[in-house]
């Protein structure tokens, strides 16, 4: 009988252990990420390269994962969990590396009214290496929003301080939900054309401009 009970105590841990394979199958892949805060509950998403979408449960203390950002990721799926947001799959990622931050866009005489300039909450900003970083707040949650870095090129583009605006999108959205988003944009190109500063400029939900002066080190 003792003997008996041992077996079926064995065939018990082996059929756990092979559910717990099913949800430990560690995967790598390099993707893009996505923020779709204030969409059916959720939040940040990565698209990788393969097609597939994951959203992350669970991953390194102290990493921030921002609008545009390509990313390498270690990652396994939760195949247990239950998720409100239908845009990826549970995943807990144990590894991840920014491989480069979100391009900005150009702004010339011709387009320069082509993105919106909604107002946001600026809560900081600072440079990280060759990515720029700021958070911001805005109200919504009935409305895809869309954040953008653009460079305003003056008509001869001779600009030996540049501008860049923060560009917000609301989409016309009326709700009052409050979203803070973090996002971080490659400026790497500027010390290759030699500049050493630049300006960022945003329209505040106060009605005032915020506007800072960055210098390159």
């Amino acid at each position: 009988m003792k003997q008996l009970f041992f077996i079926f105590i064995l065939f018990l841990v082996a059929l756990t252990s092979c559910n717990d394979d099913d949800n430990t199958l560690l995967m790598a892949e390099t993707g893009t990420v996505l923020d779709y805060a204030g969409t059916g509950g959720c939040g940040i998403v990565i698209e990788l390269d393969n097609g597939t979408v994951i959203q992350p449960l669970y991953y390194p203390e102290g990493f921030i994962f921002t609008e545009g950002q390509r990313v390498l990721v270690e990652y396994t799926k939760l195949k247990k969990v239950m998720n409100a947001c239908e845009e990826g799959t549970p995943c807990e990622i144990s590894y991840v590396e920014e491989l480069s931050c979100a391009p900005y866009v150009d702004l010339y005489f011709e387009n320069y009214d082509s993105l919106a300039r909604d107002p946001v909450h600026m809560h900081e900003a600072y440079l990280d290496g060759d990515c720029l970083y700021f958070k911001l707040s805005y109200g919504g949650g009935c409305q895809e929003h869309t954040i953008t870095l653009a460079r305003l090129h003056s008509v001869n583009d001779d600009d030996k301080v540049p501008v860049f605006e923060i560009r917000h999108d609301a989409n016309d959205d009326l709700c009052e939900a409050w979203f803070t988003r973090e996002f971080r944009f490659n400026i790497s190109g500027l010390r290759e054309e030699g500049i050493s500063k630049f300006t960022l400029a945003t329209k505040l939900i106060n009605g005032e401009v915020y506007n800072k002066t960055f210098e390159l080190n």
